[in-house]
């Protein structure tokens, strides 16, 4: 998963432009939106948004990014679970 356009494009160590974090959580992190993107339930896409959040939550906690940096993740978290909602609606 490629995120840019929007939300502009990355530099190499980026999850978005201007948002820097280990490789491990950034890795984690784009995996859990892929697991949103490809929900092949409504449940499932909940699931997967739902431990998305639980990740940018102990970020959160942790201070290990700036709070404009969380609140960034929380919509595009946000925003892939909309998405993924209504096309998984259209299909049915």
């Amino acid at each position: 998963m490629i995120v840019s356009g929007r939300y502009g494009n990355p530099k190499p160590g980026e999850f978005l432009p201007g948002i820097v974090m280990p490789a491990e959580i950034h890795g984690l992190l784009r995996k859990r939106i892929a697991e949103i993107n490809t929900a092949d339930t409504v449940v499932n896409c909940l699931i997967a948004q739902a431990r998305a959040e639980s990740l940018v939550e102990a970020l959160e906690v942790l201070k290990a990014i700036p709070a404009h940096a969380v609140e960034r993740l929380y919509l595009l978290i946000e925003e892939a679970g909309s998405n993924r909602l209504s096309e998984l609606h259209g299909q049915g």
